[in-house]
């Protein structure tokens, strides 16, 4: 029975990836999970190349179940390692980027289990802690998670404990009663988005309003902004004068002031003790 199966599994398989494959130039997918298609985004060729590579792994395997022969026995074995690595990398990425597995990697990775432990059981029990390594890697690593980093409207502030460009704009906001919530530096989340905008400072004063949003870099542009809004607001309130603005995106990336922005640490800024004329 289990020379059989040396042979149904991958056949099986080579079947299951065709059959995606096919449906995929039809424009329909087997899987419309969101981390499959971002962990699709993160290859460097089409996502249908990997179909064809898991076509030609699962028929050469097939192939090597007939020949009787011991090194044939022990590349299928090896070439079935192999393939179970490969996919448990697929399966964890799309964990990290999404907490959503698509349902056909899942049948291929399903497979490629059953093709190994019934190729060598003592394989197999070997290779179950190189595949709980990889999730735990994965899991443990700071790798940037599809969440959304401001999910309300209000003030965030993207800033550093140790930065005293990040303690002037906090002193300042917490002085005029303004209402922030702090997104650590650290967060690498908050990297890659200041990243994407070509930020390299801290403090980053992003301020959303419905579909709106202001960001601003560096305590002189932070504090200027809501220096003159508080200004404005003192001045309806002394006119009694009701005054709507309207709200447009705008965004202030000079960062004169500010610390070179890094996931580990803040670093290339003047101490405190330089920044009491900003």
């Amino acid at each position: 029975m289990r020379a059989k199966l040396r042979v149904i599994l991958p056949l099986l398989l080579a079947l299951y990836i065709i059959l995606d494959t096919v449906l995929k130039a039809k424009n329909i997918e087997l899987c419309s999970s969101t981390g499959c298609e971002m962990a699709g985004q993160l290859l460097k060729f089409n996502s249908t190349y990997l179909n064809y590579l898991g076509i030609a792994g699962a028929l050469f395997l097939v192939l090597l179940s007939f020949i009787k022969s011991k090194m044939a026995e022990t590349l299928y074995v090896v070439i079935a390692v192999a393939m179970v690595a490969f996919e448990t990398l697929l399966i964890t990425s799309q964990l990290n980027l999404n907490p959503e597995v698509c349902k056909f990697c899942l049948g291929v990775y399903s497979f490629l289990l059953l093709i190994l432990l019934n190729a060598n059981i003592r394989v197999f029990i070997y290779t179950i802690p190189t595949i709980a390594s990889i999730f735990v890697a994965f899991s443990i690593l700071s790798i940037p998670k599809n969440k959304k980093l401001i999910t309300q409207n209000g003030l965030y502030l993207i800033a550093s404990k140790t930065c005293p460009h990040c303690k002037k704009t906090k002193a300042f906001l917490d002085k005029e009663g303004i209402k922030y919530s702090v997104i650590p530096s650290s967060d690498i989340n908050a990297f890659y988005f200041a990243k994407s905008l070509s930020i390299t400072k801290i403090p980053i004063a992003i301020e959303k309003h419905g579909d709106s949003t202001k960001v601003f870099v560096g305590d002189k542009a932070v504090i200027a902004h809501y220096k003159k809004a508080q200004d404005k607001k003192d001045i309806t309130q002394q006119t009694r004068e009701t005054k709507v603005e309207n709200f447009e995106p705008k965004l202030n990336l000079s960062g004169d002031e500010g610390c070179s922005y890094s996931p580990i640490e803040v670093t290339n800024c003047e101490s405190e003790d330089n920044t009491t004329g900003n």
